[in-house]
This record gives C-alpha cells, sequence and structure tokens, in this order.
C-alpha cells in the first residue's frame, strides 16, 4: 500500500500527517515536540526516525514550512536580492541566502520569501530526497485566490464594487489575512493572536487599511469558531464561513 506524508512545522516541534494514497484515509496523526534544550535540527532529526514514520512507502512526501512570508511581483524577482527583501521586511533577522527559500505563486504572478534552515533541508532531503518543499501560508494564499477564481465574483467576492475578495484563515494562533482584485495579490499578510480579541483587532485594522465598506463588502472567514463568526458580524454585515479543505488536498 502507498501512502504520503505531510510534515509541518508548529509550536514548539513538527507535526506529521499520513494517509492512505488509495483511499486519502488518515492513517497517522501525531507531533513530536522538541525536547528541553533540543535544537530544531535535533527535533527534526528525530522526527525523521520516528517509529510510525518507518517502514512505509511513501509515494508523496510534502513538508510545509509555517515560516512567515514576504511577497514580491514575479516580474521584479531576483534571487540575488532575496537576502536584502527579506532582511528589509524582517529587521531583526541574520538569515542567510542558504537559510531562505522561495515559492513562486503563479496564480498571484507573486514569489514568497520565507527562512529554512538548511540543516533542516539537507536533513529532510537525506532521508525522503523526493520530498516537495512549501510554505504553508503560501499555499493559503493560493488556495483562497483559486476560490475566489474559481467562483462567481457577485456570489463569492461580494461587495458594492466587485472588485476585492478578503480572505481571512483563522489557523491555530495565526491569522492570514489575504485580499486579491480580478486574480491579483493585493494585500497578504500573517498575524500572531492569543485570542479573539487580537484576530478581531488585525482583521478590522486590514479591513479599514483596504478601504473596504462594512455594509456591502464581504469577509470570508476560514475554519473560524462561530464566536469569532458573530464577533466579526458586529462589524461587518456581510461574514461568509468557509472551510479548508485537509493538508492532503491543500
Amino acid at each position: 500500500m502507498s501512502y504520503s506524508l505531510s510534515i509541518r512545522t508548529c509550536a514548539g516541534g513538527f507535526s506529521f500527517l499520513v494517509h492512505s494514497v488509495a483511499s486519502g484515509q488518515l492513517v497517522i496523526e501525531d507531533t513530536v515536540s522538541a525536547k528541553e534544550g533540543e535544537s530544531e535540527a535535533d527535533n527534526f532529526a528525530r522526527l525523521l526516525t520516528h517509529p510510525r514514520l518507518l517502514g512505509r512507502d511513501y509515494e508523496r512526501v510534502r513538508f510545509l514550512s509555517n515560516a512567515p512570508t514576504t511577497q514580491i511581483p514575479l516580474d521584479d524577482f531576483r534571487r540575488e536580492d532575496i537576502v536584502a527583501i527579506y532582511r528589509q521586511v524582517f529587521s531583526e533577522s541574520t538569515a542567510r541566502a542558504e537559510d531562505l527559500a522561495v515559492q513562486i505563486l503563479p496564480g498571484l504572478e507573486v514569489v514568497c520569501i520565507y527562512h529554512l534552515p538548511s540543516a533542516i533541508e539537507q536533513a529532510l532531503r537525506e532521508v525522503f530526497p523526493q520530498a516537495t518543499i512549501q510554505n504553508f501560508p503560501a499555499c493559503l494564499m493560493e488556495y483562497v485566490a483559486s476560490r475566489a477564481q474559481g467562483m462567481r465574483s457577485a456570489d463569492y467576492e461580494g461587495g458594492h464594487r466587485g472588485a476585492v475578495a478578503f480572505h481571512v484563515v483563522v489557523e491555530g494562533s495565526n491569522l492570514l489575512v489575504v485580499a486579491t482584485s480580478r486574480g491579483r495579490l493585493q494585500y497578504a499578510n500573517s498575524f500572531v493572536c492569543e485570542n479573539d480579541a487580537d484576530r478581531l483587532y488585525f482583521l478590522l485594522s486590514v479591513w479599514h487599511l483596504l478601504q473596504m465598506d462594512s455594509q456591502y463588502d464581504t469577509c470570508n472567514l476560514y475554519d473560524a469558531s462561530p464566536e469569532f463568526q458573530n464577533r466579526v458580524h458586529e462589524f461587518i454585515a456581510s461574514v461568509k464561513p468557509q472551510a479548508l479543505p485537509s493538508l492532503v488536498y491543500l
């Protein structure tokens, strides 16, 4: 039997999902948390020798980094510039070129730059040379943008202008806000939020920054709790709950 393996960075360690390729059924879901004093690289090496991962035939292996990204237009992308661009956005970073990765989002015509330690990539390639490495926030951006393009703008984007699709993804302690207009990325950013008050603050800050209309424009809200949906609805008339697919289908 063939399987697919998804490994993802998470708070304090790494999580992994194993699915059956034939049925799509989830076989294993587990997390390997870092021990006290253990480096990220050592934690990852321990995950790669986890007994529940060994002895299976993996048809697909996917590594998803949860690192924040910065985006630049595809036409402006020059690989020799990525360190300077990344450090300009993340001013406290001392990342080297070998510790930065890029992901092209052709549908949005942008390139995402994110931090990927070379030690992690090397360890992954040694065990799973066929692995695909991607950035989770970037995948979310592309997914919600494709949803907007794949549905009728009147039903999905909403709004009296019908031009801007506003998406908010609640994913654990992360809040991703993406706005697209006629297939082009207008805004994308992720925020770390401890509670719904923080989520609401960042959501409304971006909403007002983009000059969205609270009476006519629509907020597409992914994987949010009913309580948070109700809080957003107090400020935005049109709130449409959405659901993200399983990681294996994203």
